[in-house]
Parts: structure tokens; sequence; C-alpha cells
């Protein structure tokens, strides 16, 4: 009697199961349309993957502060230009000399050029030895030519490569010195090292010249005659009492013109850096002692001005990098809190954690990359259905808006998820795995345990 009522409790599980009333299993199923969706379920393959993957869609971008070069922009926008002018020199006059002495400084010999704080160093790259991307930062995208100023600790600083110290080497010992860093830096590039200005060593020629000005020392030796000539030429009236001086460190060395236009020893005299050159004439000793004086007062003041700028211009760069870093954090805050607008698939079904998958800023996320997301979980590999994966896509269009297509990826053979890794998703599409038929029994079999042990109870106590 007992196996009768048993069999009979079993047979209304059964039916009560088959016709849904226990458990309801979702499903993704094509639909005509009518009052409800039209849904279109369409096999994942690679042409239809490739349709897919045609929907418009401009992943959204990050902020300007987080773009290439914002650093390198911010810094230069930071810059603090310059500029100095020489001094009027002074006209005092004195009385006509009946003779004017010589003397001659050494004539000295060609050295080699040292480089020096101010001078803008070109580095240039051989297109044929070496690519960008071996010269990440090194020089510039457009020109692959990019100047570098030395800095006041005789250093330049190259992008991602670091400080390099070069002040007081020659050109090739430059080379050698940047080639040894590049070298640490896994760096092995073909490149060439020039100094496009020559801004640290300098001669300054004023008094009865064209145009008083400082000439630059340059790779070439600077020869008085040459020096002069720079400045406009000796614009002396009457050359028997011209005379050219020479203020070298502590010493004035003094070249009568007549002398120095007929032997070309004194004009093969090599200049050296913080020399100064006064063309006058005898009538004008204290004229030229106020020149002097004022070519002193001239190089403090520069030294003090770079000092300054230097300073500034640091200071200036830090402010905005720390405007920079704050704008960053801002945008990050902002994100945390929800106040970015975000583009999001969601994930429902037999995994172990539902929810939504925040697509990535200016790169399309893969199927792959949602299932695999680590808020997920990943799928229940014991519940999941491995041939029924659908990313359900909703129509943007108005003329379309009741349209869904379901992809549906059958991933039985592991092989096609190689689709999921070329598939392409787009903002609100939803991605469902459908669960195993024996799970669906399983949980009929689990709703209904409880039902049956209490008829079976009822039934053994009658």
């Amino acid at each position: 009697m007992r196996a009768g009522f048993l069999g009979l409790a079993g047979g209304c599980a059964l039916a009560l199961a088959g016709c849904g009333t226990i458990y309801t299993s979702p499903g993704v199923e094509a639909a005509a349309g009518g009052d409800g969706l039209d849904v279109v379920v369409v096999s994942m393959t690679h042409q239809t993957v490739a349709e897919a993957n045609l929907d418009t869609y401009i992943p959204q971008r990050l902020p300007s502060v987080y773009q290439s070069g914002a650093a390198a922009r911010a810094a230069v926008s930071a810059r603090i230009p310059s500029d100095a002018a020489l001094p009027a020199p002074a006209s005092e006059t004195g009385p006509r000399p009946a003779f004017i002495p010589a003397n001659l400084p050494p004539r000295g010999t060609p050295q080699p050029y040292r480089i020096g704080i101010g001078d803008v160093m070109l580095l240039s790259a051989d297109p044929a030895g070496a690519s960008l991307e071996q010269l990440p930062g090194l020089i510039s995208a457009q020109a692959k030519r990019q100047g570098f100023v030395v800095q006041d600790d005789g250093s330049i600083a190259v992008p991602d490569v670091g400080r390099i110290r070069i002040a007081g080497m020659t050109v090739g010992e430059a080379e050698a010195a940047i080639f040894d860093t590049l070298v640490e830096k896994r760096l092995d590039p073909t490149f060439s090292l020039e100094i496009a200005e020559f801004n640290s060593q300098r001669v300054s020629v004023g008094g009865l010249v064209g145009q008083p000005t400082l000439v630059p020392i340059s790779l070439r030796p600077l020869y008085l005659e040459e020096a002069i000539n720079l400045a406009g030429g000796i614009q002396v009236a009457d050359p028997e009492t011209g005379l050219i001086r020479l203020f070298r460190g502590g010493e004035v060395f003094q070249i009568p013109l007549s002398r120095f236009l007929s032997d070309p020893r004194t004009r093969e005299i090599i200049l050296t850096d913080g020399d100064s050159i006064y063309i006058g004439s005898a009538y004008e000793e204290d004229r030229a002692r106020a020149f002097f004086q004022e070519q002193l007062s001239l190089r403090t003041f520069q030294l003090q001005a770079a000092t300054a700028i230097l300073s500034a211009q640091g200071q200036a760069q830090a402010n905005a990098l720390n405007r920079l870093e704050y704008e960053r954090d801002v945008w990050e805050r902002r994100l945390e809190l929800g106040a970015v607008e975000r583009a999001y698939a969601y994930v429902a079904g037999e995994v172990r954690q539902t929810g939504r998958v925040a697509l990535p800023f200016e790169r399309a996320a893969t199927l792959a990359d949602v299932l695999f997301d680590e808020s997920i979980r990943g799928i229940t590999m014991r519940e999941a259905d491995y041939a029924e994966i659908y990313v359900i896509r909703g129509s943007l269009r108005p003329e379309e808006f009741g349209g869904v297509t379901a992809y549906h990826l059958d991933a039985t053979n592991a092989a096609n998820l190689a689709l999921a890794t070329r598939f392409q998703m787009r903002p609100d599409d939803v991605v469902w795995i459908s669960e195993q038929p024996v799970t669906t029994w399983n949980r009929v079999i689990t709703q209904l345990t409880p039902q049956i042990l209490s008829t079976v109870g009822t039934l053994g106590n009658l």
C-alpha cells in the first residue's frame, strides 16, 4: 500500500516538473515579434563574428591628463623665456698719447670644444639603423631630431632614459657617455650627436665696432680678427691712435691697432671663454676702464639672472606637474564614485557572480574578456552548459526598437572559444550562460524532496 502511495507521489512530482509548475529554467529562444520582442538567434561563426564587429562603436577616451605626452606638454607650458642685452659702452676720452705700448697676450693653441651649461645638444637618429620603437622618448616621431639643453647640473634629461651628465666633455666623450647609458637601459640605437646652439662660452666685443655683441665660441677656434669682424669691424677713425684691449681674468692685454693691421700673428690670437675685447682710441682710457667694469657687471648679472630663471622654471614645471597629478586624482575619485559615465556589459546565468563588467577605455573588449573577468569569478563548470552561451544585443535603431539578436556560441568544442577572443562587446550587451539539463533536473529534485518526504511521512502514519 505504501509503495502505491509513493508511486503516486513520484508520478505527481514528475508531472508537475514536466509542466514547469515547480521549476522554470530560463533560456534563449527565437521569437517572431508580435507584442513582444523580435528575437533572432545567430550562431557564432567567423563570418557572423566579423559582421557583428561592424556595429559602430567608439570606445570611451581617457581625459587629456592621461594622454601620451601630457607631462611633457605641462612642463613645456611652464617654460620661462629669458633675454639679456649689453649695456652701452662708456664715452669718456683722454689726451692723445705720443706712443702706444704693446702688451700681447699668448697666441694660444686650438683646443677641442668642451660642452657647457646652456648648450643645446641635438640627437639625430639614423632611420636605417634604429626604429622609433627602439628609441621611445629619445627622438621625436616626426623629425627624428630633438634638442636637449645642458642644465645647471651639467646634464641633459632624456625622456625614458634619465639624466646624462655631459658638461665638460668633448662631443666624442659625450657620445660615449650617452651610448653607455643607453646600453644600461637595454637600448642600442644608431645616433649622432651635435651641438645645435653654442651658449656656454662667449666673448664680448664692444667699443668702436659696427655692432657691440657677444660672440659664441663654437667647435672651431675663435680668432681675434674673426670676433672683431662678427661685431661689425673696427670703426676707429685714426689707426695710429687706435688700440685693442683684451680683458682676460685679472689681466689686461693691449695691441696697437697699427700693429694689428700689419702683423698677421696678432690677428690669429685664439680667444677663450670670458674674454672681453674693447676697440678704442688712446684718447679713451677712462672709457676702456668703464667698459671693462661694465663687462664684469654684465657677467655677474647674467649669472645671477640665469640662476634665478632656472630656479623659477624648475618651480613652474613642478607646479605644472603637481596640477596634472591633482587633475588625475580628481578624475579617478569621480570614476570611483560613479560620476563618470561608463559603458557596461552584463553577465547572468551559470556564473559564480552575476553582475556588470565595465568596458575598457580606448579599446574594444571581447567576449573572452567578459567571460574571464575577475568580477564574475568565472563560469560554474558543473552547472553551466557550454553549448548554450549567448551574447544578447538589442538594436539601437528606432525602427528596430524591439529587435534583439542573440549570438549563440557552442563551446562544447573548446576550440570555438577562439571566436570569443574575436567577438567585440558593445555597451549594454548581455552575456547569458544556460544551465545543463542535468542541472535543471537536479534543481527540480531539490525543490520536490521536502514535499515528497512530507507526503511519505503522512502516508506512513496512516
